[in-house]
């Protein structure tokens, strides 16, 4: 059970930490963009799209995530899953080994 959680909290930690990550990305997106068109950030996996002249509107921004491109956004999560079961798994046998020293 207890490697259960382990997995299951570095999984979590590893979407949370990739959501962060995207949500940084797309805000830093938002304000550099300047122009009216279509911009892509993190690999093409997020967009940022600006209209002028919609009806109501002056300036109509859509924000988004490209399903057509969700690789760079698995490789993420997959990437910093396997680095926190490293570190871990690290951290477990140091605490293992200075348990057996006292």
């Amino acid at each position: 059970m207890k490697i259960v959680n382990i997995i299951i909290g570095t999984l979590v930690s590893a979407v949370i930490s990739t959501v962060i990550i995207l949500v940084i990305s797309l805000i830093k997106l938002m304000f550099t963009h300047d122009e009216v068109g279509y911009t892509t950030s993190f690999f093409n996996s997020l967009f940022v799209k600006a209209e002028e002249n919609t009806d109501g509107w002056d300036l109509y921004t859509t924000l988004g995530v490209n399903t057509d491109n969700l690789t760079p956004i698995i490789l993420t999560i997959i990437f910093f899953w396997f680095f926190y079961l490293i570190l871990t798994k690290v951290y477990i046998d140091r605490k293992k080994k200075r348990e057996n020293v006292k």
